[in-house]
């Protein structure tokens, strides 16, 4: 900024130039380098003349003040984009643009260079996450101070203020970094434009007509989320009246979902009808909307928002067909998990009778064997009986399964007693032929470790006088079987075990497997000794 001094005119350099100085600056013809050897008798503005020696300028040749520029504005010292022309300032350009210039600060880029060095230093703390690590920028303290006072002899940020104003009081009026006028965008058809500003600062009911493209978009939807935290029940017909007939398709989209979840967390109960009859009118929408990774989410806040028995009633039903499709689905399943967690064993019938048909198809998969657990733990009376008949069926398929194996582990786990007899009556005269599988071996474990000591006994007999009871000993799985009679067993049984592995000392401690057994078996000698 130059001062204004009531006795100092500046009437020397007026008689220097004819030049026009309505851009501002009235130095035309005197070097920078040379102002610092004025002297101070001359009649200049003593305040002006000192700005300018705070910019520790020295004399450089044309060569090394081209090292200094910015690639950007160099061209040959005093070409039309050069904020130096010859020795003094380019009078072409404006004050503004001559320290911005001198500056290094590209306002496009949101970058500026250092003096004396090439590579640009980052001011956006957005975009400083974008430079590479690994350039260094070590100004000294001479080269900060040069920055500094030319920012302290005209500040810009003035500019910024003034341009976000406009842009906020006249949001017609916007123009870009090129010069075209955001006026003749389409808002509509692309809504990624840098009028985001204005969008942030008009109410919901200045968007209509904008609400559904700019929740597709990934600023726009945090900006009606914004908007939609404390909604009126005006701001929330604008916003359901938008989106009733696009429903599921805002549901499935990587964006749009985060405002479906807040719409059906406020709207009232016919507009949640309405939702609900646009997503079950075709038998697969609802089924295709829980299947999206996005859509499940949403499907779950309209779960749990719905207080209307009917409407609840409604979307199992919807659920129903296409339940065992759901439940190995990785994201469905977690909408048939929500029903089961939340809803009464009545409400979900209709989806424990259509898991129970396809009982062996969901417990052996990755997904299904977690809601089959689910449907085992939150059921009850007929529809619980026929889950576990129907897993009992398959009782020893379901065991040697890489997921299956989880659901007879988790029944065991659930300690009731009748459960765990069932099961293992069911397994009885198999437990050593489970016991070198991968998977079911977990099962005869958990069944050895949670049982009673009645039935933890039995199933260590018939591992004893198994025929294979040997192999057992040096088997990769069946190894971790024995360990794990040896920590339940107690008198006639443990004496069984005992002697079946002091019976095969001589092969075990030539196997990994085996001298593992050996090593619990001297663990239990001390510890009982």
């Amino acid at each position: 900024m130059i001062p204004n001094h009531p006795h100092h005119h500046h009437h020397m350099y007026q008689t220097q130039s004819p030049t026009d100085f309505s851009d501002g600056f009235p130095f035309h013809s005197v070097s920078p380098a040379r102002l610092n050897n004025i002297s101070p008798s001359i009649d200049i503005d003593q305040s002006f003349y000192d700005s300018l020696s705070s910019l520790n300028i020295s004399n450089h040749d044309d060569q090394d003040r081209q090292v200094f520029l910015p690639p950007r504005l160099n061209r040959a010292h005093g070409g039309a984009g050069s904020p130096f022309r010859g020795e003094g300032f380019g009078s072409n350009n404006g004050f503004e643009e001559s320290f911005r210039a001198s500056n290094g600060v590209s306002y496009n880029q949101g970058v500026y260079s250092g003096v004396g060095h090439s590579s640009a230093r980052t001011v956006d703390p957005f975009l400083q996450q974008r430079t590479s690590s690994s350039s260094r920028f070590d100004l000294d303290f001479d080269q900060m101070s040069y920055l500094l006072a030319k920012e302290r002899l005209y500040p810009t940020q003035h500019l910024n203020s003034y341009r976000n104003l406009r842009s906020i009081n006249h949001p017609a009026s916007i123009s870009d970094e090129s010069g075209l006028n955001l006026q003749t965008r389409n808002y509509n058809r692309n809504p990624n434009l840098q009028n985001y500003s204005y969008f942030r600062h008009v109410s919901l009911h200045d968007l209509r007509g904008r609400i559904r493209s700019l929740a597709k978009d990934e600023i726009g939807s945090k900006i009606l989320q914004s908007k939609f935290d404390t909604p009126t029940s005006e701001e929330i017909d604008i916003v359901f009246s938008e989106v009733v007939g696009s429903v599921s398709d805002l549901m499935k989209d990587p964006h749009a979902n985060y405002l479906m979840q807040k719409l059906v967390s406020v709207c009232d109960d016919n507009q949640k009808a309405m939702i609900i009859r646009e997503l079950t009118d075709r038998s697969d929408e609802i089924i295709l909307v829980c299947m999206s990774q996005y859509g499940t989410r949403v499907v779950q806040k309209l779960l749990e928002n719905l207080t209307s028995h009917h409407q609840l009633m409604k979307v199992i039903r919807a659920l129903q067909p296409c339940a065992a499709q759901l439940a190995n689905d990785p994201n469905g399943h977690h909408v048939l998990q929500f029903c089961l967690l939340h809803f009464g064993c009545d409400y979900n019938q209709p989806i424990l009778n259509q898991i129970a048909n396809n009982c062996f198809k969901v417990a052996t998969d990755r997904s299904g064997c977690c809601v089959l657990q689910a449907c085992v733990e939150h059921s009850h009376g007929e529809v619980r009986t026929r889950l576990i008949s129907e897993i009992m069926a398959n009782a020893i398929q379901i065991a040697e399964d890489p997921f299956g194996n989880y659901v007879l582990q988790h029944m065991v786990g659930l300690q009731s007693p009748e459960l765990t007899a069932l099961l293992v009556s069911q397994l009885q005269g198999n437990f050593a032929y489970l016991s070198q599988n991968k998977y079911a071996s977990n099962v005869v474990e958990k069944c050895l470790i949670e049982s009673g000591p009645d039935i933890s006994a039995n199933i260590i007999l018939e591992l004893v006088e198994s025929p294979t009871a040997p192999s057992l000993l040096v088997d990769p799985y069946g190894n971790f079987v024995i360990q794990s009679a040896l920590k339940v067993s107690k008198g006639f049984a443990f004496s069984c075990l005992r002697r079946l592995i002091l019976g095969n000392v001589h092969s075990m401690q030539s196997n990994l497997y085996g001298k593992k057994i050996l090593e619990k078996m001297e663990k239990k000698r001390i510890i009982h000794s």
